[in-house]
């Protein structure tokens, strides 16, 4: 992902991160450096919020051999339509926030 939409995710994620549990933010800039694109980021974001995809994510951090891979076939796996759909409208606010400010 590009420095920019790194800057850009975080900006827009800071405002509400603190209304998630510790691990979920301590998790957030690990997600950030090893997602591939937004997209990934966001359905990442979403799996971290349950405890053993969360778990499953950390382990697959620690190990460090082919993460970007690693986290892809997970995402693969995990997502599904209510997930994808969370998404979709999750990253149509974040454009309408970043229109109105």
């Amino acid at each position: 992902m590009k420095n920019s939409e790194i800057h850009e995710i975080s900006n827009i994620i800071s405002k509400e991160l603190r209304l998630f549990s510790d691990p979920v933010r301590l998790l957030v800039p690990k997600l950030l450096i090893h997602a591939k694109n937004r997209r990934n980021f966001f359905i990442l974001f979403e799996l971290s919020k349950f405890q053993s995809t969360r778990n499953l994510i950390l382990k697959i951090i620690k190990k460090d051999q082919n993460v970007t891979k690693k986290l892809e076939e997970l995402i693969k796996k995990r997502a599904n339509k209510a997930l994808e759909k969370k998404i979709y409208f999750t990253i149509k606010k974040l454009r309408e926030n970043k229109t109105l400010n």
